[in-house]
């Protein structure tokens, strides 16, 4: 009899530490010896289990990848899957549709009716940014290997620097500032003028610029072992553009099949270190809100709010993307969020093959043709539909 496929080694576990920033997430989950961490393991064992056999090597090849892109994709499949058919649905496993040689990820029936097709994918950093935030993990992981007795460092990377970080002169640099310090005499100066008091250095190398910063420690907390030195990471003024990731995650996979004959779902996991909203999202679909000021004679007589035609589902020329009837947006979703992250349904009001609100369960958006907006309806959350509790892995008395 062939051996069952897992996920996960087989092996002795006994880290019980904090992932590395540059470690995969895979590789992290896999050797982490922690309560939290077993119970994500059984469960997601048990979900791959449900997945249909021919198709576990491929779905696993990706969930164990040292890409969290690919892995986080992957995890996105399994979990769909299970959710759906916690849902009371039966999926297939890209099916054939329209003569094509790419195949939608599942088709979703219900007492063996066809009702959607659904295709799985992420809004997440491009090569250029996962490479640019790679070569910043490697930054804060270089400097938790410091010895750092009486203080915290503060980290601020400028930019994206383009070259790795030279760990040991960095290390140096620091530990040279550190020692020329006086805990008590820094932790004063914090207590009395906060951050701005505090010394900052600048250090360049190449393209790498980066302000250091002490924060005092706790008499108690001084010479500890296995504290990581690292407290507060700091980040430039950025421009947050999650509307233009998952509008792009629409548009991508929009016309990929041709004319289906069903409803045609895109689920999208939204990795946004900064969060997403309905508004970030509304601004995908719909276009990014604008305020228009009318002068006459160089007085202000009205402002409008409105939308410009630049969504996803509402181009310059009007409804556009038509083939999609919906889109799934999940936000952050990953192993150790499964209970915490309910998806939401977005129905596309101009939609070709409209999805009846009714098949869901989930928290879903429904247009309202008399108000033309959409209105929220409640649903289950997601830990109640995979029966789990809703403070999982960890709960409230551990």
């Amino acid at each position: 009899m062939n051996k069952a496929k897992k996920i996960f080694d087989e092996m002795d576990r006994d880290y019980t530490g904090p992932a590395l920033y540059a470690e995969p997430r895979f590789n992290y989950l896999n050797r982490c010896a922690r309560l939290e961490c077993k119970r994500i393991r059984n469960l997601l064992e048990q979900w791959f289990k449900n997945f249909p056999s021919e198709f576990q090597d491929e779905l696993r090849t990706r969930f164990r990848s040292k890409d969290d892109r690919q892995h986080l994709a992957a995890f996105f499949e399994l979990y769909l899957h299970e959710l759906l058919s916690k849902s009371g649905f039966s999926v297939e496993i890209h099916p054939v549709v329209s003569n094509k040689a790419t195949h939608p990820d599942f088709k979703v029936l219900k007492d063996g009716k066809p009702l959607f097709y659904l295709e799985a994918t992420l809004a997440a950093l491009s090569d250029e940014d996962t490479s640019a935030k790679a070569r910043e993990n490697q930054v804060y992981d270089t400097l938790n290997r410091m010895k750092s007795p009486n203080f915290f460092i503060g980290v601020k990377v400028h930019g994206a620097p383009t070259t790795n970080p030279p760990g040991k002169k960095m290390r140096r640099f620091l530990e040279r500032k550190l020692s020329n310090l006086d805990p008590d005499m820094i932790a004063k100066q914090f207590e009395e003028g906060g951050f701005e008091t505090l010394p900052h250095w600048e250090w360049r190398y190449n393209d790498w610029q980066v302000t250091f910063f002490p924060i005092p420690k706790k008499p108690e907390a001084r010479g500890k072992l296995g504290v990581r030195p690292i407290g507060i990471q700091m980040y430039d003024v950025r421009l947050v553009t999650s509307h233009i990731g998952i509008k792009k995650a629409i548009q991508d996979k929009a016309t990929k099949y041709g004319e289906l004959d069903l409803p045609y779902i895109v689920a999208i996991n939204v990795m946004d270190e900064f969060g997403v909203d309905d508004t970030d999202i509304s601004n995908a679909l719909f276009g990014e809100e604008q305020v228009t000021f009318i002068f006459r004679r160089n007085k202000l007589i009205e402002k409008r709010l409105g939308r410009k035609p630049n969504g996803a589902w509402y181009g310059p020329n009007g409804p556009q993307n038509k083939r999609v009837s919906a889109v799934i947006i999940a936000v952050n979703l990953n192993p150790w969020k499964i209970a915490r992250v309910t998806p939401v349904l977005w129905h596309n009001p101009w939609a070709n093959h409209p999805l009846p609100p009714d098949i869901w369960q989930l928290p879903q958006l429904i247009p309202n043709e008399k108000d033309s907006c959409l209105f929220k309806k409640d649903g289950k959350s997601a830990w109640q539909l995979l029966s789990l509790h809703p403070n999982w892995p960890i709960t409230k008395n551990e």
